[in-house]
């Protein structure tokens, strides 16, 4: 009797121990601030409005959001404008190359393009807004981009 009231209180104490990890990590991304995609109020903003609509909403730190709706699986989505003072220092957005290379080209049909390091980007055109951009192929294992496909056509 003395054994089996031992091992329940392992469990018991085990059960508590996992509760209170998968408790602690959710609380602990919550409290780091992550949010996974886009705001609400980007999708908010582009209620009514189609692709390529220009549209804005106000932000939690009260500053005003202006862009692009862009289709989002079955959704509209702001997709925000990016000056090129950006004070991240990061470009956002594909390069120019990714819609070059899908010039006359329709959703759905595959492209390529030499990035400037000289890497051969390939993969898939997709609508975003009024243009047709390449969305690249991404292999495991495969940081450089390089082509997975590498009979489809170039783009100059």
């Amino acid at each position: 009797m003395n054994v089996a009231r031992k091992i329940s209180v392992a469990v018991v104490l085990m059960g508590i121990c996992a509760s209170n990890a998968l408790g602690n990590d959710a609380s602990s991304q919550e409290n780091r601030g992550r949010r996974q995609g886009p705001p609400a109020e980007a999708y908010t903003a582009c209620e009514g409005k189609k692709a390529g609509d220009a549209a804005q909403f106000l932000s939690p730190r009260g500053e005003t959001v202006t862009g692009t709706c862009a289709q989002e699986g079955e959704r509209l989505v702001l997709r925000p404008d990016r000056s090129k003072d950006d004070s991240s220092g990061k470009r956002h957005g594909p390069p120019p190359e990714a819609y070059t290379a899908c010039e006359g080209k329709k959703a759905g049909d595959a492209a390529r393009f030499v990035s400037p390091r000289g890497e051969t980007v390939t993969g898939i055109c997709v609508q975003e807004g009024e243009r047709v951009v390449l969305r690249p192929d991404r292999l495991k294992g495969n940081s450089e981009g390089k082509a997975k496909n590498a009979s489809v056509g170039k783009s100059e």
